[in-house]
């Protein structure tokens, strides 16, 4: 037996708007009891219509006419006084059928109209019989009302995972690498102390808990105060911040904290946030604590490039695992001694980021300060951030006057990158200064020599805008290389864009199918439009070959769960388990099946309550 659905079928008038009766010698008289076609016109009150003996012959039905949504728009516009395109010829006052037989099952068909369900009318809103007039210089296309993800466009194509040539599937999501990059940033954000271990830390600092150490004990740089940092969770908003503790720091009072202000002001994209400071005794001590932006699985360049052995960051380890949370980029920089210090187009990228990051904060008349292999953190593959800036300015004033402050961080500049050209932290040092410059003129051009030349030169005083011509042309580079980062990222993107809408259509669809029990009534999901539904899983999901065997086809499932969730007319074969019932449907009927079942549902719905009894499984 065999259903065609009409367009406009809903809930439990299914059978009323049905159209078409697929039979084999005879009418309903022949639906055997008690099977799922018999229960479900039960529950609708369909009634028998009168046998019509083994011959086939012409025959009248009173029902309705089924009319097409694309019909139905052109018989809208003729009412309009637009005069629908002659090609469709469809006659929606007929009511004359044709019996054929395809395959042993009896079709009838409207006179006039053979196609059938041969050729299913598809609801595309343009094509044959599209009632949109076409505007002046424009073309009507055809999309079908869903998608699936198309791969990457040619100029991203060399993106894409080495395994996405065999594996089909991969090209539906998001890349292996890409993706452990980001768990890990959500591990590492999530992760939480082990108290035994760290009895030291205190469990609250003003509205900050979840302390974590992310040093390996303390660091006391050689002039200044003994500092730590962690990463903490604030109560006031549930978001994660680095810590950065200035050990037994004197008394200050809200004068002396002044400075922070206008840190806090300035957000610059390669400059970590300032967002509070203030002074606690949950060490024991008089610390004074800045809070930053946490920027997970950020390394340092002391960290990146000279090893963790150098001393400096540590690395998570999971207590329950042993799995180590590591950015999949850490380790991958090159550095050593000896002329083995970065490549030189990936420190031109570090000198692009690190002027940016100076014009930033030169603008707003402050100065870094920070200008040191381990306050300049590396997000990822090679974007960098400037941190701890304001630190310097609370706990040791620099009264000179702010465009020598300036200045100075133009050498600090120089000094850092003689010691990333050289693979030695310490090849700044007045002492070193020469051998140094000249390892790096054996090893990187002259452009590069001349930079870290004019950086460390005292005077003049120097400004960002006077070693601007000397990065040239080198800008576009880097320009490029985050465009094609950003082309990629997108890319990325579009791979996921449907996993979320498709997710909560998939928790619809499961909370309505093979339901035990809904108002005492045990065969409430096998019933009604709920039988459809189930039908249309098995449809999506259940595909086997003619030898049995399963049909995995990823590109089906997310075809026709796109088609479901636009609510298309396209319109699809269900058959039972036991081949005794096959019904025409459409996808746009099975999503009004679909969100009136889950509203029955959700009228019910009882809130949990915390602390409350639990679901019954």
């Amino acid at each position: 037996n065999l259903i065609h659905s009409g367009e406009r079928s809903c809930g439990s008038s299914l059978c009323e708007n049905t159209t078409t009766l697929m039979q084999h010698d005879g009418g309903y008289d022949n639906i055997p009891q008690g099977s799922m076609l018999h229960k479900y016109l039960g529950s609708h009150g369909g009634a028998s219509p009168a046998r019509t003996g083994p011959a086939m012959s012409t025959m009248s039905v009173n029902v309705p006419s089924f009319v097409p949504q694309f019909a139905r728009m052109q018989m809208a516009a003729a009412e309009n006084g637009i005069a629908p395109p002659t090609s469709s010829g469809f006659q929606a006052t007929s009511e004359e059928f044709v019996p054929r037989d395809h395959g042993g099952t009896v079709y009838y068909y409207q006179q006039g109209n053979r196609a059938g369900l041969q050729h299913p009318p598809y609801d595309s809103g343009g094509g044959l019989g599209s009632p949109i007039e076409q505007p002046e210089a424009s073309v009507l296309v055809n999309t079908g009302g869903a998608y699936s993800y198309q791969l990457p466009p040619h100029h991203v194509g060399k993106f894409r995972p080495k395994m996405a040539a065999t594996n089909q599937a991969i090209a539906q999501f998001i890349s292996p690498e890409l993706k452990m990059e980001l768990v890990s940033r959500q591990l590492a954000m999530k992760a939480r102390p082990e108290a035994a271990l760290y009895p030291e830390l205190p469990q609250i600092i003003e509205h900050m808990r979840d302390i974590v150490p992310l040093e390996a004990g303390s660091v006391k740089p050689p002039q200044g105060f003994q500092q730590s940092v962690y990463k903490a969770t604030s109560a006031r908003d549930g978001v994660h911040y680095v810590l950065r503790r200035v050990h037994a720091f004197r008394q200050v009072n809200a004068k002396a904290l002044a400075p922070a202000e206008s840190w806090k002001k300035l957000q610059a994209a390669h400059v970590v946030q300032l967002r509070e400071c203030f002074v606690t005794r949950a060490f024991n001590d008089n610390s004074l604590i800045f809070v930053y932006d946490y920027h997970p699985l950020a390394e340092s360049f002391k960290e990146r490039h000279f090893g963790r052995g150098s001393g400096g960051g540590v690395t998570m380890v999971d207590s329950m695992t042993g799995a180590k949370i590591v950015s999949s980029f850490s380790g991958s920089a090159s550095g050593g001694v000896g002329g083995n210090g970065v490549p030189e187009l990936l420190l031109w990228q570090y000198v692009v980021q690190l002027t940016a990051a100076l014009r930033s904060i030169h603008a707003t008349g402050l100065a870094a300060r920070t200008i040191d292999i381990s306050k300049v953190i590396l997000m990822g593959k090679c974007k960098l951030l400037l941190s701890a800036c304001g630190i310097m300015d609370i706990v040791s004033p620099d009264h000179q006057q702010i465009q020598q402050q300036q200045s100075d961080d133009m050498v600090a500049l120089g000094r850092l990158l003689l010691a990333l050209a050289t693979g030695n932290q310490h090849a700044g040092r007045r002492d070193l200064v020469t051998q140094s410059i000249s390892l790096v003129a054996a090893h990187y051009t002259a452009d590069m020599k001349n930079l870290i030349t004019c950086l460390l030169s005292p005077a003049p005083r120097k400004t960002v805008a006077d070693i601007m011509p000397m990065i040239g042309a080198r800008f576009y580079h880097h320009i490029e290389a985050v465009q094609a980062r950003v082309d990629m990222l997108e890319n990325e993107t579009a791979r996921e864009l449907e996993n979320g809408r498709l997710f909560r259509l998939l928790c619809k669809l499961n909370t309505i199918v093979e339901r035990p029990e809904y108002n005492m009534d045990s065969a409430w999901s096998e019933t009604g439009d709920r039988f459809l539904i189930k039908l249309f899983r098995d449809y999506v999901f259940h595909q086997v070959t003619d030898a049995g065997k399963p049909w995995m086809d990823m590109a089906h499932i997310v075809s026709c769960m796109n088609k479901l969730d636009a609510g298309v007319g396209e319109k699809i074969e269900l058959v039972s388990r036991d081949h005794d019932n096959v019904i025409i449907v459409s996808f746009s009927d099975l999503r009004r099946f679909i969100d009136a079942a889950f509203a029955e549902l959700s009228a019910s719905t009882v809130t949990p309550q915390r602390g409350g009894p639990g679901p019954r499984h």
